[in-house]
């Protein structure tokens, strides 16, 4: 990685943590937990205590929200 490569990746690295940030919480929980955490929707429901939908919404709305942010740039 060149040098020009390296600060483009740590400005998508720090657009990405504060795109994270600004996301309401229940939808950044949702994010993480499918993300980095590797757990399915329905592991997240059940995690959480929220239904199959709820979950899969919040994580859609958490997906598209990143995207258009990234997207920004």
């Amino acid at each position: 990685v060149n040098p020009e490569q390296q600060v483009q990746i740590e400005q998508s690295i720090d657009q990405l943590t504060k795109l994270l940030d600004a996301l309401p919480n229940d939808q950044r929980e949702v994010f993480l937990l499918r993300e980095e955490a590797g757990m399915s929707i329905t592991e997240i429901a059940e995690t959480t205590g929220i239904n199959y939908e709820a979950a899969k919404s919040r994580l859609r709305y958490a997906i598209v929200k990143l995207r258009s942010g990234l997207n920004e740039e």
